[in-house]
């Protein structure tokens, strides 16, 4: 996710930065901290509605969220390795004014992390997976309009009904497939779906594994629709690749798992 410096022609869209304070805030960074403040928030609830106590559990999953970040640049700068060598400047790695985070590799550090978390604050990791499972549902869309707004993850070009005139980083505002949009309709309808079933007496880390499995399968189908995705070996979707094993292996642990109960 790179975010350049505005042009003119982006302001004519959605915004790419707030003001704060008398600051610019690039519109990303600022849905990515809604979201990890409504993910926890709704994370706490759902503790709290199953008995425990919300404050723990929040701070569980607030912690594993912030941790998640580290993941989400290290995935990043991995699968653009090529490009930060060529700069030849250490400092590149971390710098985050240019954007550069992916979903796919919070999970490197948000699981480690939270099994962590759900010992301190004595709680099973399955059980503290499903609760924030429900927090990823919702944080999710938040970061999603992020994407919107800032014009990361921008849709390829299109003429068709479903087009929508939208500007990328670099501030070209076209008509394209609204796939950020998709994928917030898709993190909605998730949620939707997990919560008609909760609770409903499926073992503990169920709620978790189908989060992880309706994610991976929504961004396998939604990831060609992008203009500009992450390539390795000059022709390989990483992300495209990435969604499908967490789709297969997240799906395949939950029928395991429901099945053995």
């Amino acid at each position: 996710m790179s975010a350049p410096q505005a042009t003119p022609a982006a302001m004519i869209g959605f915004p790419r930065f707030f003001v704060f304070a008398g600051r610019r805030v690039n519109s990303y960074k600022a849905f990515l901290a809604v979201g990890i403040c409504t993910g926890t928030l709704s994370t706490a609830a759902v503790a709290d509605a199953s008995g425990l106590s919300p404050l723990r559990v929040g701070l569980a999953a607030m912690v594993s969220a912030l941790a998640g970040l580290i993941g989400a640049r290290v995935y990043h700068v991995l699968v653009h390795a090529p490009t930060y060598l060529k700069a030849g400047s250490p400092g590149a790695l971390w710098d985050g004014a240019a954007g550069g985070l992916s979903v796919f590799g919070a999970l490197l550090t948000f699981v480690p992390i939270s099994f962590a978390a759900a010992a301190v604050v004595g709680i099973p990791f399955a059980a503290l997976c499903d609760y924030m499972g429900i927090g990823v549902l919702v944080g999710g869309f938040w970061i999603r309009l992020g994407c919107a707004f800032n014009g990361c993850c921008a849709g390829r070009e299109t003429d068709t009904l479903f087009g929508v005139r939208l500007h990328d980083t670099l501030g070209v505002r076209k008509r394209r497939l609204p796939v950020q949009f998709l994928e917030m309709a898709w993190w909605f309808l998730g949620f939707l779906c997990i919560a008609t079933l909760w609770p409903k007496g499926f073992p503990p880390g169920s709620y978790a594994l189908a989060v992880l499995a309706w994610y991976g399968a929504g961004r396998f189908v939604l990831e060609p629709l992008r203009e500009r995705p992450d390539v390795i070996c000059g022709r390989v979707r990483i992300n495209q690749l990435v969604a499908a094993l967490i789709a297969l292996c997240a799906g395949s642990a939950l029928v395991f798992l429901v099945w053995r109960s």
